[in-house]
């Protein structure tokens, strides 16, 4: 058996603000698995809200030289996640090979509350506020003519059958 690499990985960006969800980039550079076995990784980090999946790019035209082979995935980073420095872990799972790499979360940038209610009027449900002004169609008699349409229909559906 073959002893464990320490690959690189990377994290993209390498510091982010807190307070928020927000994606993190995780690229890890695992050796190339064995034919028969699946070539992807997991990454996990306390600052993530859970196990990412890396997984090899898209097949796309053979470049000159051959990049490195790499695998990708994309963590979300925990809005509850304090500032401070987090270990990111890589394990490759074909061959089992592992890496970290350092993420740090940077203290939410303060937000700024309103002092007072803006000024968009008190919408006529305040205290002493104006009267409510009739608008729409009026109920009541909308209700009278449906229920007087539908005795209609049914006495003129009864004539129907006895005759």
């Amino acid at each position: 058996m073959l002893p464990r690499q320490n690959i690189r990985v990377v994290v993209d960006p390498a510091s982010m603000a807190g307070g928020a969800t927000k994606n993190v980039r995780v690229t890890a550079f695992c050796p190339p698995a064995q034919p028969g076995t699946t070539y992807k990784a997991n990454a996990r980090s306390d600052a993530f809200t859970g196990i990412v999946s890396l997984m090899p790019p898209l097949a796309t035209a053979t470049a000159s030289p051959a990049p490195e082979p790499s695998l990708t995935g994309v963590a979300l980073l925990n809005a509850n996640a304090k500032a401070g420095g987090y270990r990111v872990e890589v394990r490759c799972e074909a061959t089992n090979d592992i890496g970290t790499a350092r993420f740090r979360v940077t203290a939410a940038p303060a937000g700024t509350f309103p002092t007072k209610a803006p000024g968009a009027g008190g919408g006529g449900t305040a205290a002493g506020g104006p009267e409510e002004e009739e608008s729409g169609l009026p109920v009541t008699p909308i209700a009278i003519g449906l229920l007087a349409a539908f005795f209609v229909g049914i006495s003129v559906a009864r004539r129907r059958n006895r005759g």
